[in-house]
């Protein structure tokens, strides 16, 4: 059985397992030039994770999945530069963290982002992935948004698919060949 719960509503014990902010720290694998390998993501990142921006998904019991999402200028993560620094030095650390900073902003210009959408591989095709992005979606619309929005990398074909599948629309391509991404919308109901 799937059990979707945001993370704030979680005991601080449970926020507190490495497992958790594993899950969550992962989900930026696409900046690994920037901010490292998984390890390295879980030291910057991990102690940073805004919960209430988390939705994550309970198989049995076990953090199978999560998604995380942006809106009113403030995503799943806190953006601080001294855990750059103490993980790359003075100037490296810094230069890290502005183009960190940098890939961060690009996405306010959506008013509610899907910012971060994984499932585990052994959890895969147990309808987990729908199940966040409806409980997403009901998120969006609990704070009177009237579309989510997400970004999929061009090469992601699976992933493109499964949107496609639970509603979202291709938009145009962007004119700005980077972060080489597709934006993707749907529409929710309003809670009015």
């Amino acid at each position: 059985m799937v059990a979707i719960v945001l993370g704030s509503n979680l005991t601080p014990d449970l926020r507190a397992d490495p497992k958790l902010s594993r899950l969550v720290t992962d989900g930026r694998g696409s900046l690994a030039f920037i901010i490292g390998n998984s390890a390295c993501r879980q030291r910057l990142l991990g102690s940073s994770i805004h919960w209430d921006r988390v939705l994550l998904a309970f198989e049995d019991g076990q953090p199978v999945g999560y998604a995380a999402f942006k809106h009113h200028l403030r995503g799943p993560f806190a953006l601080r530069s001294l855990p750059f620094i103490r993980e790359f030095g003075w100037l490296n650390g810094r230069l890290r963290f502005a183009a960190f900073c940098l890939s961060e902003w690009r996405e306010w210009r959506y008013p509610f982002l899907l910012y971060g959408l994984r499932v585990s591989k052994s959890a895969r095709n147990h309808g987990i992935a729908t199940a966040l992005l409806q409980a997403c979606s009901e998120r969006a619309t609990a704070h009177n948004f009237k579309c989510v929005y997400l970004e999929v990398p061009l090469g992601n074909d699976r992933a493109r698919h499964l949107y496609l599948q639970n509603g979202f629309s291709l938009l145009r391509r962007r004119w700005v060949p980077w972060p080489p991404v597709r934006s993707m919308r749907r529409c929710v109901e309003s809670a009015s």
